[in-house]
């Protein structure tokens, strides 16, 4: 059986190389027989990253020739599905459901982020190819309730969890290496900071007191985390000229399992990166959401993380949100240890619903 994946895959974006990564272990894990074909923009290092066949996204031939030959098309996760950055992203996955109907490829919709859906083709289409798969999941109610505002009530939408939630770090040594590499010790705790631009919103004044405040009053040294180095660097780059202070940089940006077994070691994260914070649930590691995007603002609210609205993001207010997390961080272990169960099991079920829909395509066929 050929599953082709769909997603934001080859660009560079560690949240959806992340989702990738725990997408291929999870299905080889469960479905050995599988053969996989990834949809990427860098076919070439998605094969060596992930030894998985790979396909150019955008060369239409090539497309069409891997959704002939599949099985099922599984498109997702990840935030796919939204018109606020971009119309030609949504105009592109709905485009790849469309194409695979007309290939008789049936498809899952799966561990999506909806929206914002602004435009009222968007939703239209959106509606229309969404009705049409033979599951549907979503990572978030906000998710599933745009679902039910567009009529989409078959098939019934599972709210689960984003995959990345599953993905296992890189062994100790590997780590050990890597926090070597970029002059950090376990020596001192280590706090990371992952942020990014956003319109209307100056990231760097604030993030710049708190580093201070990190390496003054808790002897922290400060990791700074470009999730997405084209459009995190220089912004990463600007708030360590800022400081005046030493921090480093994770230049270059590790592997997604890398990343992982980076987080597991810190002591805090400081994240507007949606799979800093997902990556630091998993973890088990204490994190402050800074939520300039409802898809992070909800998952902060179900992971019970503490989380500031970039309205109302301040230097003060962001150093004592922090302040109160380091010094409750040890009491909310147990907390912190349920939300992470509670999420990797929605996790899962991503996967237990695939199994079903491969199940049914096999006794058909």
């Amino acid at each position: 059986m050929r599953l082709v994946l769909s997603g934001y895959y080859g660009y560079g974006n560690l949240g959806d190389e992340a989702i990738l990564a725990a997408m291929t272990a999870e299905l080889h894990r469960r479905h050995p027989e599988v053969q996989l074909t990834v949809l990427s923009r860098t076919p070439e290092a998605t094969t060596s990253q992930y030894g998985v066949e790979a396909v150019p996204r955008w060369s239409l031939p090539a497309v069409w020739r891997a959704l002939r030959s599949a099985d099922l098309l599984v498109s997702g996760g990840g935030g796919l599905i939204q018109d606020a950055t971009s119309a030609l992203s949504p105009l592109y996955y709905l485009g790849l459901l469309r194409l695979a109907r007309l290939a008789g490829t049936p498809y899952v919709i799966f561990a999506h982020g909806l929206g914002p859906l602004r435009h009222s083709l968007t939703r239209w289409a959106t509606a229309r190819c969404f009705r049409h798969a033979a599951a549907i999941t979503v990572r978030d109610e906000q998710s599933a309730q745009l679902l039910a505002n567009l009529g989409v009530t078959t098939p019934p939408c599972e709210v689960t969890a984003d995959p990345a939630l599953l993905l296992e770090p890189a062994q100790d040594a590997r780590i050990q290496e890597l926090l070597a590499n970029y002059g950090l010790s376990c020596a001192q705790p280590l706090i990371g900071i992952a942020v990014r631009s956003w319109p209307g919103v100056e990231i760097v004044p604030p993030a710049a007191t708190l580093v201070q405040y990190l390496g003054e009053s808790l002897a922290a040294q400060v990791v700074l985390i470009p999730f997405q180095p084209e459009q995190d660097s220089g912004l990463t780059r600007r708030l360590a000229e800022e400081t005046g202070t030493h921090v480093a940089i994770l230049d270059p940006t590790p592997e997604p399992r890398e990343m992982l077994g980076i987080v597991s070691r810190l002591e805090l994260l400081i994240s507007m990166r949606l799979h800093g914070l997902i990556f630091a649930a998993a973890a088990q590691v204490p994190a402050v959401a800074l939520a300039y995007d409802p898809k992070v603002a909800a998952f902060a609210a179900r992971a019970r993380q503490p989380m500031i609205q970039l309205p109302d993001l301040s230097s003060d207010r962001l150093v004592r949100e922090v302040q109160k997390l380091w010094e409750t961080r040890t009491q909310q272990a147990s907390r912190r240890r349920d939300a992470a169960q509670r999420l990797c099991q929605a996790a899962a079920d991503n996967f237990d619903i695939l199994a079903d829909v491969l199940a049914s395509l096999r006794r058909r066929g």
